[in-house]
């Protein structure tokens, strides 16, 4: 400070003999040269410091989660970049017991429990007690986790494991999963993992309503309303570690000489469908069909094969009223023949079973 203060005080001087101007170019040359040597004097000495950036997981939808707050665990596959050292930026997997082993380091790093930006840290501070690098720059994000997961089943369009990060409402894990099959039911299965126990313990505690899964793991909830009206009723909280199974739902088939061939849902409104009510949802039969040979196909439940029991129906005297209208069964086959062309009434039976227990993917299935 009293060498600054000798050379200001020549510099005025000298601004007196040699005008102001230069004086003050002089100054302000100098200046931040005393400034930086005085800082450097009394600067700490250098620092390890990472550089770790917002962790984000692309789901298999596309849409990006924050993972700000993200836990790494054991077994997830995590991207790290080391600023200038491509040897070692890539992607590694956590180890089973939360190790992580990179290359140039004498020994793995213990990552389970740290944050993304922990973890950032921690590794520029082992690169620098190595001796390698002393100012190194690492970003951890993270890119596939098996423990955060919702597990979406069942029938539903794109059945995986989705990352989740925080509580997430069920519409939300639906529409990732692409929403429901022409085949899914009006039930779903939702299985509770610890977390989502602990919550739901927690949230009876708070309100001292009845916890969902009070009396088991796993709870069903009608989402058929939820998906076609949003209503928040079933919009339940899922956690990480729960698991959703659509159900797949109960059909008839109404197959042959009608207006709609296909399967039909047995939603809670039709659970009492008769052959009546099946043509009509199938929009009757059509103008050659053969309504004095008209079949019921019922499968025997102790039968091993996929054989049927043919049940004739008396449509002329259904429709009259002479006699009662016969209640349909869960995979009933409702088979109306044509009466021109028939080849035979066996064959064509056979063909229609066939064509039911293939699974329903080359058939219209109506709600």
């Amino acid at each position: 400070m009293v060498s600054k203060q000798v050379k200001v005080q020549e510099l005025q001087e000298f601004a007196k003999r040699c005008g102001l101007a230069l004086a003050v170019y002089l100054l302000t040359g100098l200046t931040p040269a005393w400034a930086q040597q005085q800082k450097s004097d009394t600067a700490p000495p250098p620092v390890v410091t990472s550089k770790s950036t917002s962790a984000l997981v692309a789901p298999s939808d596309g849409q990006l989660a924050p993972t700000n707050d993200y836990t790494v665990c054991p077994e997830d596959l995590l991207d790290v970049l080391v600023m200038d050292v491509p040897e070692v930026s890539r992607t590694y997997r956590v180890s089973s017991n939360g190790l992580l082993t990179l290359p140039l380091l004498p020994e793995p790093i213990p990552a389970a429990g740290e944050s993304l930006d922990q973890l950032s840290r921690l590794i520029a501070i082992k690169f620098h007690d190595a001796g390698m690098l002393n100012n190194a720059q690492v970003s951890v994000s993270l890119r596939e986790t098996r423990l955060h997961t919702v597990l979406v089943s069942g029938e539903v369009k794109n059945p995986q494991a989705y990352p989740v990060f925080g509580p997430t409402r069920l519409i939300e894990l639906l529409v990732k999963s692409g929403g429901l099959t022409n085949a899914a039911s009006d039930d779903a299965v939702i299985s509770r993992g610890e977390i989502g126990q602990h919550a739901d313990l927690a949230e009876s505690a708070r309100t001292g309503a009845a916890n969902p899964s009070a009396n088991g793991l796993s709870f069903t909830l009608k989402i058929r309303k939820l998906v076609e009206t949003g209503d928040d009723n079933t919009n339940i909280l899922l956690y990480p570690g729960d698991r959703i199974t659509v159900q797949k739902a109960e059909l008839i088939y109404v197959l042959g000489a009608v207006m709609r061939p296909g399967g039909y849902v047995l939603s809670d409104a039709r659970q009492h469908t008769t052959v009546l009510k099946a043509l009509a949802l199938a929009g009757d039969v059509n103008n050659i069909a053969k309504r004095s040979h008209i079949l019921i196909l019922r499968r025997d439940p102790a039968a091993q094969d996929e054989k049927r029991d043919e049940i004739p129906v008396n449509y002329k005297a259904m429709v009259k009223g002479q006699i009662a209208d016969i209640r349909l069964m869960p995979d009933d086959i409702l088979f109306v023949p044509e009466s021109g062309g028939l080849k035979a009434l066996h064959t064509s039976t056979q063909a229609a079973v066939q064509l039911a227990t293939a699974g329903g993917e080359t058939m219209l299935i109506y709600r």
